[in-house]
Parts: structure tokens; C-alpha cells; sequence
């Protein structure tokens, strides 16, 4: 767990700003389209779903440690959201995320819990995006750092 700890580097202390700033555009967008009576469900499986989708297209994961090593690559995504694989096994896989710099953003923004809650479900789409590339997989989000929880957490199973 100490590895959790350390600071973060330049890059993902650059991604982690970029992540807010869209976090907040991502609201306001939401936001002016339920003013302007947008069916938001509809919106964001053809927007966030798709590039969530596209995103991993060209991805290959058979097994439930394949995705969540995937989903938890080194890099500066991975310090961003203090990443923790918890379990590594080809038929269930899981991940802890420690951190979300959408949901700082969002609270620092000063929205409320369920609000933040909302858009946090409307954001994950793009997870499930990314899974749908791999039907032999499901996954789902037991924990979610915007519903409360200490951790979003990413479970993986083979089906």
C-alpha cells in the first residue's frame, strides 16, 4: 500500500488538471442538455459508451486479468487514480482506484453528492465501452468512490 502513498509525477499531476478540467465541461454539458430536454441515457451510450468502445477496439483481453491490466497499465492513468490490482485470476479479476479526479473536481466545483453520484454512473459508461470488446467478460463497479465508498472498485469476471 505504501506505493499508494508516494507522490505523483509531473505527468500525471498534468493529466489529473486535465481530467478536472473536463470533469467540469462534462457537467455544464449534461447540464445544458436536460435544459434543453436531451434524453441524457440515450446521449451518453451513444457518446461515452462509443468512445469508451473505440477506445479499446483494437485491445485484446480473453481473461478477467487481461482487462483489469489493461484498465491498470503503468503510466500516469495509473498514479491519476492510485490504482491498486487487488485480485489477478483469468476467471475474476479486481482493481481498486484510490483516488478520482473526477469526482474532486466535481466536489470542488460544489456540486452536490448525488449529482456527483449521477454523473459519476453517466461517466462509467466509458468502462463499459471499453468491455463490450470483450463479451466473454462482465464487469461491474460494487464500490464507487462518488457513491460514497473509500474506493471505485473494478471487478472483472470471465463469464
Amino acid at each position: 500500500m505504501s506505493s499508494l502513498c508516494k507522490k505523483i509525477s509531473e505527468e500525471a499531476k498534468g493529466l489529473k488538471a486535465g481530467i478536472a478540467d473536463r470533469a467540469i465541461w462534462f457537467h455544464l454539458l449534461i447540464q445544458a442538455a436536460e435544459n434543453q430536454g436531451v434524453d441524457i441515457e440515450k446521449l451518453t451510450d451513444d457518446a461515452i459508451f462509443t468512445f469508451g468502445a473505440n477506445l479499446y477496439r483494437d485491445k485484446k483481453a480473453e481473461t478477467a486479468k487481461d482487462f483489469v491490466d489493461l484498465m491498470t497499465e503503468p503510466g500516469p492513468g495509473r498514479e491519476a487514480f492510485a490504482q491498486e490490482v487487488i485480485l489477478s485470476g483469468e476467471d475474476h479479476a479486481v482493481a481498486h482506484f484510490h483516488a478520482c479526479p473526477l469526482v474532486e473536481a466535481w466536489r470542488d466545483y460544489g456540486l452536490s453528492e448525488e449529482r456527483i453520484s449521477y454523473l459519476c454512473d453517466l461517466a462509467s459508461k466509458g468502462d463499459f465501452g471499453r468491455a463490450s470488446n470483450f463479451p466473454n467478460l462482465e464487469i461491474s463497479f460494487p464500490q464507487k468512490i462518488a457513491h460514497g465508498d473509500a474506493v471505485c472498485e473494478l471487478d472483472v469476471v470471465k463469464k
